[in-house]
């Protein structure tokens, strides 16, 4: 059973990025309205602010390394979206200049392929508030858009936060055949 509500539109086209000038406002858990909308190269210091913010923990959690801040070829790689591959999305608080990141999702497929993987990172004081949940429905309304049929992410074994996210989620949970330290979430979307 999916606990998920999506979007209501899909907010891409099969082989697009999600358009930029859609947002949208989620009120959070704690009343908390946040913004969430597509992720654009011009965004890299928002992604170079949000890495270093994270706790050692979570950053270990979502690169597998620990790294004090991310690398110029990081930020790259994760602000330069191939429009038939990838799909990501913030979540910000504040506007304009004052905007503060706080969560991202991502996912990235190959062109026609019928699965992606997903990864959803969220500000460890953002935790537990419903934040990933709404990035994931959104992931979820953009993979079901490009016609992608199962999402799957591989994370560390001792991540409780994703142990919690995936339950919560009715996430599918196996051990990683290949590596003992890593466990499979997945989930089908039909």
């Amino acid at each position: 059973m999916n606990t998920l509500q999506p979007p209501p539109v899909a907010e891409t086209l099969p082989g697009s990025l999600p358009r930029p000038e859609v947002a949208w406002q989620e009120a959070l858990s704690d009343g908390t309205q946040v913004t969430i909308r597509a992720l654009q190269p011009a965004d890299k210091e928002l992604e170079r602010r949000f890495i270093r913010g994270l706790s050692p923990q979570s950053r270990r959690f979502r690169f597998f390394e620990t790294m004090a801040a991310p690398s110029e070829s990081l930020l790259a790689q994760l602000t330069a979206l191939d429009p038939l591959r990838d799909t990501a999305y913030l979540a910000l608080v504040g506007t304009g200049a004052e905007a503060h990141e706080i969560g991202v999702a991502r996912f990235s497929a190959e062109a026609g392929e019928p699965e992606c993987e997903f990864a959803v990172t969220v500000a460890d004081e953002w935790q537990r508030k419903g934040l990933g949940t709404a990035l994931m429905a959104h992931l979820i309304s953009a993979a079901r858009a490009r016609g992608i049929h199962a999402m799957h992410s591989s994370d560390s074994s001792d991540n409780d936060s994703m142990r919690q996210f995936a339950g919560h989620l009715h996430f599918q949970k196996s051990p990683d055949p290949d590596d003992p330290t890593l466990t499979l979430y997945s989930i089908k979307l039909g």
